[in-house]
């Protein structure tokens, strides 16, 4: 592994080699980053302890993508699964641990919905229209935001009003009839902002399940077989209001409202191999409405940064699904709900470090599930975050930041987790950082008390990550080693698919390397490369499924003029096996590359082109399940 690792290395940095001219600011030339999922409090990119990767709103608007889960997949490094087309089921890996143990934030507010089985943020449902960046902090983040987070924490910041009247819009169209269109506008002043933006998205998609790997039919697309496609819409709304009441005192309100309609397939049982493949079928459909709200009061002065906040997020689903006895539809509801009242301060006691401490409460509610009474858990919290950076080796800075955090829930035992992080600068640019966090993820509503396998006797899963990171701004390499505690994982049979949600007594363990490289060369080619190598097993030693042991990102920008770019960016994803123990089909060993060209007409109008999977690559990441073809799609975007 380490040959192979060696070589697939070398492969990803042989793609910096392109031309060159002068370039105005892009996503490269920024000068100066934040971040503030860290340490919940806003800190330059370079003193944050944390692994951490930005993904800019030049970014997005130069890769031209659609969809949180295909930015994470085409520009932040993660692996993405997902079952199909747009809106289909999508889950992520980030250091090899799924979804469900990931903490996806947007301004603050949480995206995970307590309701599905996993308590899994919906990734494929959040669009970018209105996103100013992306964090991505890997790492157990317990300490400083509870449960949910052992993986890392996933934080949305989407755009705010500038001083002025400004505007937005966003025509697209392009493959499988997919037609997009966005509108923001804002209006800032002295004392009063505020914004409005909305999207509209719909496509005829293609068919979610195609023929399993090993069966005949392997290998045709959709058309090829007849199967019925499986459209997708969306349609989201975003709303935000701020007024200063004083020059130190603010107040906000900030609401996103979500409305899907999403056509899938599911599973059947086939004769011929006597177990339940995924089939073709024009009934299923799910309606989803979530909203995400916010209210805040924010006090600033020399030495405190006060925060008041109560967060809602409301979770409805509506699911049609065929009758197991193959006549007749069945209907089931879901919702749920998050509430989330919180108080805390900064205070910044002396030149180059604070002290920020808080506490909060959460009650996760699951109101009406089909078939099930109405259930749901809360916990009091409260925490603390120091961070300090000093000069204690001649001038070169030290950063060390310790948190912890209570969680007293009212339904499993009570929590007390930390973290703790330090960073040395060897000189102007390189240093050398580790982290070490425990985390604890509670039981989801849907896990416990759900439909499908619930489980009432689970209880929370523990876990302790760690990670060492040597680098600077342009190369850097990671080691990093998590473990969790009792996990939780739906155990089914291979054939039948009949199982249910269960405990894995013992550690699973997570651990790997990472290694990047970014630069901007000539002074008009940005380019990105990251290697990942991960290794997964349970507490049986088995490995789990549908995480590649490798994982090879690469993308290059090259900004001929002011007016014009082209990118290309590319993933290869190593062995993946669909089932656990590396059982299953292999569905990994492929590359996928695709191309974006953007073109400047004036200040205002910019007209853009992407072409996916240029080489119209057949592969699965799910067995059974489609992804797309060569894909062409033209837009443009104006600005005032």
């Amino acid at each position: 592994e380490n040959k192979h690792m060696k070589q697939t290395v070398k492969l990803s940095l042989l793609s910096v080699a392109l031309f060159s001219q002068l370039q105005a600011q892009n996503q490269y030339s920024l000068e100066a980053i934040n971040v503030t999922a860290s340490q919940a409090t806003t800190l330059s990119k370079k003193d944050v302890t944390d692994s951490v990767t930005i993904i800019t709103k030049e970014a997005i608007e130069e890769a031209r993508v659609t969809n949180l889960s295909e930015a994470l997949s085409k520009l932040g490094n993660v692996t993405i699964s997902q079952s199909g087309g747009l809106g289909q089921q999508t889950s992520m890996f980030v250091r090899g641990m799924d979804t469900q143990r990931v903490l996806v934030l947007i301004d603050g507010v949480r995206l995970n919905d307590p309701t599905s089985v996993g308590a899994a943020a919906d990734i494929s449902q959040i669009m970018l229209y209105d996103v100013e960046q992306i964090e991505i902090i890997k790492g157990s983040q317990s300490g400083v935001w509870g449960a949910d987070a052992t993986g890392g924490v996933i934080n949305i910041i989407t755009s705010s009003a500038k001083k002025g009247v400004h505007g937005v819009a966003n025509v697209e169209y392009g493959s499988f009839a997919t037609k997009k269109a966005s509108l923001q506008a804002s209006y800032a002043s002295e004392d009063f902002d505020v914004l409005i933006g909305g999207l509209y998205l719909d496509t005829d998609g293609f068919s979610a399940v195609e023929p399993v790997k090993g069966s005949a039919d392997y290998g045709k697309r959709y058309d090829e077989l007849g199967l019925e496609k499986d459209s997708y819409n969306n349609n989201s709304l975003n709303l935000k209001l701020g007024y200063n009441l004083t020059k130190n005192d603010r107040v906000e309100a900030k609401a996103q409202i979500i409305d899907t309609l999403v056509d899938f397939d599911t599973s059947a049982y086939d004769i011929a191999s006597g177990a339940y493949l995924p089939a073709d079928s024009t009934v299923p459909k799910t309606r989803l409405k979530n909203r995400f709200y916010n209210l805040a009061y924010k006090h600033s002065d020399s030495m405190n940064e006060a925060l008041f906040q109560y967060n809602l997020s409301t979770f409805k689903r509506n699911a049609e699904l065929p009758n197991y006895t193959g006549v007749g539809i069945d209907e089931y509801a879901y919702k749920g709900s998050v509430n989330e009242l919180k108080l805390e301060d900064k205070i910044s006691y002396v030149e180059n470090g604070f002290l920020r401490v808080g506490a909060s409460y959460q009650k996760f509610a699951q109101e009406e599930v089909t078939a099930n009474a109405n259930k749901s858990y809360g916990a009091i919290s409260a925490f603390a975050t120091n961070y300090n950076k000093l000069a204690l080796v001649s001038d070169l800075n030290t950063i060390i930041t310790e948190s912890i955090r209570y969680d007293k829930y009212d339904e499993f035992d009570n929590s007390l987790t930390g973290k703790l992080g330090a960073k040395q600068f060897l000189g102007k640019d390189y240093y050398v950082s580790a982290n070490v966090g425990t985390g604890y993820n509670a039981p989801t509503l849907g896990q416990l008390y759900g439909q499908f396998g619930a489980n009432p006797n689970l209880k929370p899963e523990k876990s302790l990550t760690s990670d060492v990171t040597l680098g600077n701004d342009n190369v850097w390499i990671t080691g990093f080693y998590n473990e969790i505690r009792d996990l939780i994982d739906y155990v089914s049979d291979p054939v039948t698919y009949a199982g249910g949600y269960a405990q894995v007594d013992g550690k699973s363990k997570f651990k790997g390397v990472e290694l990047g490289y970014e630069d901007y060369l000539f002074d008009a080619v940005g380019v990105t490369a990251t290697y990942a190598y991960v290794k997964t097993q349970d507490a049986k030693g088995k490995a789990l499924a549908r995480r590649p042991k490798t994982q090879i990102d690469a993308k290059a920008t090259y900004y001929v003029s002011e007016e014009f770019d082209v990118g290309v960016n590319a993933q290869y994803i190593g062995e993946r096996y669909n089932a656990a123990d590396n059982q299953g089909a292999q569905t990994g060993k492929y590359a996928v590359v695709n191309f974006v060209s953007n073109v400047k007409l004036n200040k205002t109008i910019t007209l853009y082109g992407k072409l996916d999977n240029v080489a119209d690559k057949y592969y699965q990441v799910v067995d059974g399940y489609a992804t797309a073809g060569r894909s062409l799609y033209f837009g443009l975007n104006a600005k005032y």
